[in-house]
């Protein structure tokens, strides 16, 4: 972090600490009411800005607790064109539900998926149309800084290289709300681990998080497929040694895939757009012609989006999931649905 952003800024960064601090302690004195459902539901989010994996691990939620509830997410809908509540259909789109809720609509159309500005409305609007003989479960899509619905677990997302302890707040960094905010979680999920993680440099994290004695705090990596996937077939990954290709991304932050990518000792071009970018046929016409003719690979939420203008054999996407040690996935999902229980 430049130290002259940190200066010149601050003065911004003091006035936004005492806007979000005094709307905290609105909500945490119960002048600003949170509205609790008679529904089990997660919430998940950060007080960082940028990709620090939340839709990887709603996507994760939602896949292990299939089996056992019908799933229901709840999202903004972030870069859609349309306006209020939306609930994913047969015909929605991209633009329709935004590229994340779409995403999670077309991983596993048995789960419901809605979209709303008001997570509140969203909430009431959800429970509205569910089957009521099923037993129902929400994941509230990044709502950290939400507070008028209160999920049963909130779980806060924060990056092994970028955590929030040793940032700042916005301009000055990238934080959304005081890093005390992280007092508000019921678990702390560490994304984007290093593959050798030493249990001492775990300990000295968890040491530096200054957790609370409730909280429970778990370290993940990024975990790549090894297939890749396209309109009417998948591929192993490796193939792309012998196949030329360019990747395509409109995330937050590709470098981590672009290096899992060299690693693997593939070489390719990138494009890359701001995270949820809206692609026109211009942005078609010169990926395109940046390809000429050779394979796309481009990420899963970004696929739905160029797919809608390039109904193409050689479009690819490679999925991203998050990834916990055996031990902690079980814990995890075993502290998931024991709370569950209690609500």
């Amino acid at each position: 972090m430049s130290l002259i952003r940190k200066i010149v800024f601050y003065p911004f960064a003091t006035l936004l600490n005492f806007l979000t601090s005094i709307r905290n302690f609105f909500f945490d004195s119960g002048i600003f009411k949170e509205h609790t459902f008679d529904y089990f539901s997660i919430g998940v989010g950060n007080i960082s800005m940028g990709g620090t994996g939340k839709s990887v691990l709603v996507s994760y939620l939602a896949e292990i607790l299939n089996d056992k509830y019908m799933v229901n997410i709840l999202s903004r809908g972030y870069g859609r064109k349309s306006k209020g509540f939306q609930i994913a259909n047969k015909s929605s789109t991209p633009n329709h539900l935004g590229d994340e809720p779409f995403m999670f609509h077309k991983q596993n159309q048995k789960i419901r998926v809605g979209v709303c500005n008001s997570r509140r409305e969203g909430m009431l609007r959800l429970i509205e149309s569910i089957n009521k003989n099923l037993k129902n479960i929400f994941i509230l899509d990044d709502v950290y800084q939400h507070r008028w619905v209160k999920p049963n677990i909130m779980i806060l997302l924060t990056e092994y290289s970028k955590p929030y302890f040793k940032d700042y707040l916005f301009p000055s960094g990238n934080l959304r709300e005081s890093r005390n905010s992280a007092r508000r979680a019921d678990v702390i999920i560490v994304t984007k681990c290093p593959r050798e993680l030493p249990i001492e440099e775990r300990e000295k994290f968890i040491s530096e998080l200054n957790i609370d004695l409730k909280q429970k705090v778990f370290f993940t990596k990024i975990k790549y497929d090894k297939y890749i996937f396209g309109k009417s077939k998948k591929l192993p990954l490796n193939i792309l040694k012998k196949v030329p290709f360019i990747l395509v991304t409109g995330i937050a932050d590709n470098a981590l895939l672009v290096r899992e990518l060299k690693i693997k000792g593939l070489v390719f071009k990138t494009i890359n757009y701001k995270d949820h970018f809206t692609y026109t046929r211009k942005d078609i016409n010169k990926i395109n012609s940046l390809s000429d003719g050779n394979l796309i690979l481009t990420t899963e939420k970004d696929y739905h989006k160029i797919q809608e203008h390039m109904n193409s054999d050689l479009l690819f996407y490679i999925k991203i999931n998050i990834s916990f040690s055996e031990e902690d996935s079980k814990f995890f999902k075993t502290y998931i649905l024991e709370k569950g229980k209690l609500n």
